[in-house]
């Protein structure tokens, strides 16, 4: 085995044992220690599990099928569906209680799991604050984002295991991934700038707000709970939301639960009435008036028509 400056935890060798999807490759018997790439696959449903701890950043990036996941966290279970492009981080030392499930036992998903030495997240960190900036390493833990450049680098990682490239590639490979994402998920800043800008709505602050939007569709959501986390006023969101994305928050988080239905209606069996307060609708005539003006046909129609 080849020595490495940053080596991944040998804690991270034991998170596969943890998970109730099946482990089909490592890349811990390819000689690599600069970083852990575990391939897995899941169908069905999962019983809720403890993710084990770990000194590493712990990434896993969706590769192909679809799931739900869901994580308990502070006595609620927030949920993410998940689908090639999408990924997910825990920081180090931090564990998760989780479940996933997919629309039936025919559906396969895949994932990638990768582990990043802590030690190489706290040495890239410290390079940036000696040049005068922070980060903020609890925004680390994401439930979802989406990134396709995080996605086709771990793919490239699985060829280069399976090819049999050496350390050195996966130490490189180690090094880019930490840096990409502390710096799009950590928020560098400068410590000197005031970071309290009240009436600008940054890529990052939008994300986080979308981020909530897509976790929390069963609930209703208000503007201010929405501004908190976008971290602006009440009085500016609304507008700086709609000069982002082109429309309001609630016409935004409409089209989210309506494709979300949509999703629903094509993979599932569930009732009608059961998407409609999965998607936020309490009511499923509400639901059926949404996703007409929406779609153009009864939630009915358009899962007949599929």
């Amino acid at each position: 085995m080849s020595e490495s400056l940053y080596a991944y935890s040998e804690a991270s060798r034991r998170c596969a044992s943890m998970q109730p999807n099946l482990l089909m490759e490592s890349s811990a018997t390819s000689g690599w220690t600069s970083l852990l790439l575990d391939r897995h696959e899941g169908s069905g449903h999962s019983d809720a599990f403890e993710t084990h701890p770990t000194d590493d950043l712990t990434l896993v990036v969706a590769t192909a099928g679809r799931h739900e996941l869901q994580a308990l966290a502070g006595g609620r279970w927030r949920t993410a569906l998940y689908q090639p492009g999408n990924a997910g981080m825990t920081p180090p030392g931090e564990t998760t209680r989780l479940r996933w499930s997919t629309p039936s036992e025919r559906h396969a998903f895949g994932t990638l799991h990768l582990y990043l030495p802590g030690s190489l997240l706290a040495q890239i960190a410290d390079e940036y604050r000696r040049s005068g900036q922070s980060a903020d390493i609890d925004q680390l833990s994401v439930l979802t984002f989406r990134d396709e450049i995080v996605t086709a680098h771990a793919h490239a990682l699985l060829d280069a295991h399976r090819s049999g490239e050496p350390d050195l590639y996966a130490a490189g490979a180690a090094r880019w991934l930490t840096t990409h994402l502390l710096s799009r998920q950590a928020q560098w800043r400068n410590v000197a700038d005031d970071t309290r800008r009240p009436a600008t709505l940054s890529d990052r602050r939008l994300a986080r707000v979308i981020e909530l939007m897509s976790c929390h569709l069963d609930r209703a959501l208000t503007l201010d709970e929405l501004a908190r986390e976008a971290g602006i006023s009440v009085h500016h969101f609304g507008r700086r939301f709609r000069e982002h994305v082109g429309m309001g928050p609630a016409a935004y988080l409409t089209t989210l639960r309506i494709d979300r239905a949509c999703l629903l209606l094509r993979t599932t069996d569930l009732a009608v009435s059961e998407i409609a307060f999965r998607c936020g609708y309490p009511r499923a005539s509400g639901f059926s008036t949404a996703f007409l003006r929406h779609r153009g046909c009864t939630p009915s129609a358009f899962r007949a028509g599929r």
